[in-house]
């Protein structure tokens, strides 16, 4: 596994021997994102009140006291929070049991955490698959570890204040620790927290996806990266046919839909009427038994198409629109959760779809974001969705991307049927049409 490292700073890790952190301090900084984890919110802090760890839980594998939240070890020197979903997690159950003799307290996903980093170190990173945040304290070593999943879908930020390292899933959780936002107005136009580590708060930093942050012996920050993408050289022929390129990404499709249909409570899906949503609900519904699948989405209206699918697949739907009364009713709510800037009022229909999704008794989700505002309904006691959102990104959906691609003949597959005029052409109105919007 590769390591990359760099120091940021010395002495600034924690506090001081005198300011010991307040178990309230810790409490109002859950319920500044309780929304995030209704279930059951812990706290633990060190002896020396130097360390505390928080979470709000939402359960959605390992119900029950046993997945509950800081964990421990079982000598009681290392622990751990866990915020999102690890993929997988029972062939690492039954790996670290048969090698190891491990002992895990519960059926959390999140656990296999503690039973990792017990055995490889730091190094157990590179076996984590899923959507993760996770901040770790090992008292022997005097060490805490804060990691990012690969592609940054759970969030995590960090900062420094009055000599304290904060690390949180959500910047508001630092409020009640002293820290207090500044814009930062520099990364704000030059979009550095869209790009980069930066946010649009000054000191505030974001760990960045497939990095880790190390804090030693209350002294040393560092960062590194545990994991990067590994592209093919784009001057490589590639040999496969069309054919065996299709197989193969619908194979990869129908594994990543299967790992995260895994969970202890129903499953369901937001749609829309785009091709990433709808292949994601066929999908699932393969995968699924007939009738456990609940679908919805958010943005623009595509709900014909969105019903047409969801009545070819056989399952409920329902709809619901969002009008200028209705985006600008949950406006300054949207904000609030999401802290940073967007292009467009598609995150207000998200917002409203989650709390619709909320409401329904709804935890997790798997769509092929983006779509129009519909929500799902069957069965009522669905948890667990399913969401593809990111696909624009991962297979060029959008205008911006296709210009990129456009650029430079494509080397890797000379035999296509783009001429080498309609590639300039096509390149010429992909940047027209692109200009007013980047």
């Amino acid at each position: 596994m590769k390591f990359k490292k760099r120091k940021l700073t010395n002495g600034a890790s924690s506090q001081d021997d005198t300011s010991v952190l307040r178990e309230d301090q810790l409490d109002r900084s859950l319920d500044a994102i309780r929304h995030r984890g209704p279930d059951s919110p812990g706290t633990w802090i060190s002896p020396d009140g130097r360390v505390g760890l928080g979470s709000c839980r939402l359960e959605i594998n390992g119900l029950g006291p046993g997945g509950r939240q800081p964990f421990s070890s079982n000598d009681g020197t290392i622990h751990a929070v866990v915020n999102g979903e690890l993929y997988e997690h029972q062939r690492i159950r039954d790996d670290m049991i048969k090698r190891f003799g491990y002992r895990f307290k519960g059926g959390s996903d999140s656990e296999i955490v503690m039973a990792l980093y017990e055995h490889y170190g730091m190094s157990f990173l590179s076996q984590l698959r899923g959507e993760y945040a996770l901040c770790l304290y090992d008292a022997k070593k005097q060490i805490l570890l804060a990691a990012r999943d690969r592609s940054g879908i759970k969030p995590l930020f960090w900062t420094v204040h009055d000599g304290r390292l904060l690390l949180a899933s959500e910047a508001k959780a630092l409020l009640p620790f002293g820290w207090r936002p500044r814009w930062d107005v520099r990364s704000i136009i030059d979009k550095g927290w869209l790009t980069e580590e930066r946010t649009i708060f000054k000191g505030l930093r974001k760990v960045r996806p497939g990095y880790y942050l190390t804090c030693l012996s209350f002294d040393h920050i560092a960062d590194g990266q545990y994991w990067d993408h590994d592209y093919s050289q784009k001057h490589a022929v590639e040999t496969r046919t069309e054919e065996e390129m299709i197989e193969g990404v619908r194979s990869k499709m129908l594994d990543a839909v299967r790992v995260r249909l895994q969970a202890d409570v129903p499953v369901g899906i937001h749609l829309s009427g785009g091709i990433d949503s709808a292949v994601i609900a066929g999908m699932a519904k393969h995968l699924l038994d007939k009738g456990e699948v609940k679908l919805g989405s958010s943005g623009f209206d595509e709900s014909v198409i969105a019903q047409n699918t969801a009545d070819f697949l056989g399952v409920d739907f329902q709809k619901t629109h969002m009008d200028e009364a209705a985006l600008a009713a949950d406006f300054e709510e949207a904000v609030w959760f999401d802290e940073q800037p967007h292009f467009d009022l598609g995150f207000i229909g998200k917002h409203a779809l989650s709390k619709l999704t909320r409401d329904s008794g709804i935890k997790t989700v798997i769509s092929g974001w983006f779509g129009s505002s519909h929500a799902l309904t069957r069965p009522a006691s669905l948890t667990n969705i399913a969401t593809g959102q990111g696909s624009d990104e991962i297979f060029g959906g959008y205008d911006v991307y296709l210009q990129d691609y456009l650029r430079e003949p494509d080397h890797a597959w000379p035999n296509n049927d783009l001429s080498e005029p309609k590639r300039l052409q096509k390149l010429q109105e992909c940047e027209i049409k692109t200009a007013d919007g980047f």
